[in-house]
């Protein structure tokens, strides 16, 4: 592990596997890259450096100045610093995937390819119709979003109770498991929610001139699989894999299906 001072922040990464360099960042926010040590298998094929965002998890910064354009420049740095200058793959999971977006549109020169799961392009763009909805959130798990936490160690109950509404059919045990050593930042959670509300990327994607893999879950109640077609539609060169018995962690729910789409599209695109 170690860290990479970024515009008056150190950046924590940690890194595994070798090959080409891919950059995975992680949703949330208020979390770290801890849960995503589940998309290790990837390392026999790629260089994967984990990412915690700024003001996330291990790294510093002010959760209340962040925006998405600074998250996106702060994973670029990184990317050039671990890859000598050269453009990276990127991975990037629910919010992980706007910054991923976002370091796609402004850093063009700092990304070769993109796999985005689970994620959304945000709000709606010109002239845009509201997507199809997919499965609704179990109302138990919706109210709580009525009553946010305030406090770290809530937000870190709050997260507990909420593993179940992650999943499609899948015992949470590994999960909570995956998840014990997370750092939990309730600040960087609100200011994520703000900056997301007046964030899209829906009328910038088709400046995208890269490669990128779209995955989504056919039961996820927090990004639904039509917003993974929104993205795809409206990119260049997109593919879109949509696994039928996964919510919003298709890598633990389905990883064998998961893993094998990933890695024939990575040597589809001759990307290893």
């Amino acid at each position: 592990m170690s860290t990479i001072a970024v515009d008056g922040a150190d950046i924590h990464i940690e890194e595994v596997g070798r090959g080409p360099v891919a950059l995975v960042l992680h949703g949330g926010l208020g979390v770290d890259h801890q849960m995503y040590r589940g998309l290790d298998p990837l390392g026999e094929q790629l260089r994967l450096v984990y990412v915690d965002h700024r003001a996330n998890g291990r790294s510093t910064g002010d959760a209340a100045t962040v925006t998405m354009e600074q998250w996106a420049a702060d994973a670029a740095e990184v990317a050039r610093q671990v890859a000598d200058g050269e453009p990276v793959i990127v991975i990037g999971h629910s919010y992980g995937g706007f910054i991923a977006q976002e370091m796609m549109i402004s850093h063009p020169d700092a990304v070769r390819a993109a796999i985005l799961v689970t994620t959304t392009p945000g709000q709606l763009g010109t002239g845009e119709e509201p997507a199809p909805e997919g499965p609704p959130m179990p109302e138990e798990f919706a109210e709580m979003f009525a009553n946010m936490p305030e406090t770290d160690e809530e937000y870190a109950g709050f997260q507990d109770r909420l593993l179940p509404a992650y999943v499609h059919d899948l015992d949470i045990a590994p999960l909570r498991k995956a998840m014990q050593d997370t750092i939990f930042r309730v600040d960087a959670m609100r200011r994520g929610f703000e900056v997301l509300a007046e964030w899209s990327s829906v009328d910038r994607l088709d400046s995208v001139r890269i490669p990128v893999l779209v995955l989504a879950g056919r039961h996820d109640a927090f990004c639904a699989w039509p917003q993974s077609e929104r993205i795809a539609r409206r990119l260049p060169d997109a593919e879109t894999v949509v696994f039928e018995e996964s919510g919003h962690l298709p890598w633990m729910e389905e990883p064998d299906a998961f893993f094998a789409a990933v890695t024939d599209w990575l040597e589809r695109r001759s990307l290893v």
